[in-house]
């Protein structure tokens, strides 16, 4: 989209030059600011700051994994992971953002690497995450993974 000021120079909307050339600030999409929440919530996690990650969800976010389990809390959720891993890293390749119901969807999709409890690698897993945003903070998280396919091998 475009704007015509006064000056009849032909500008993208959201330019932040005024006609003087003054920056006056400029405007985010949701979805941008939605992609920027998932992100945070991602370095909140990576962090391991519980408390920052959780300020960035609603108190009654439902999370939900592979294999239909569900959580209330984030630290349940971290607590059903340490109970199968000793250690998980997820990387981010792509986020995704489309209009749902309730909000703006954030996909998220990478490989992640880690190892079970028994001390067993593995690298290069396939997942999915999900994120609805509604009202500024995430209002639901489900997750998909290839992880259960990597531990019958």
């Amino acid at each position: 989209m475009y704007r015509l000021p006064a000056s009849g120079i032909l500008r993208p909307m959201g330019s932040s030059l005024t006609d003087a050339g003054i920056v006056v600030g400029t405007a985010r999409t949701e979805r941008a600011d939605a992609i920027a929440l998932v992100r945070r919530w991602f370095d909140q996690m990576s962090a391991r700051d519980l408390p920052g990650a959780s300020k960035l969800m609603s108190p009654t976010a439902p999370i939900v994994i592979s294999g239909g389990h569900r959580f209330s809390r984030l630290e349940d959720f971290v607590a059903f992971g340490s109970n199968r891993y000793a250690s998980v890293h997820k990387q981010t390749d792509h986020f995704e953002v489309c209009e749902a119901a309730g909000g703006v969807a954030v996909y998220v999709r990478g490989e992640m690497t880690g190892a079970w409890k028994d001390g067993t690698p593995f690298v290069g897993v396939r997942w999915c995450d999900r994120f609805l945003v509604s009202g500024g903070v995430i209002a639901e998280l489900q997750t998909w993974s290839d992880l259960a396919e990597t531990r019958l091998r």
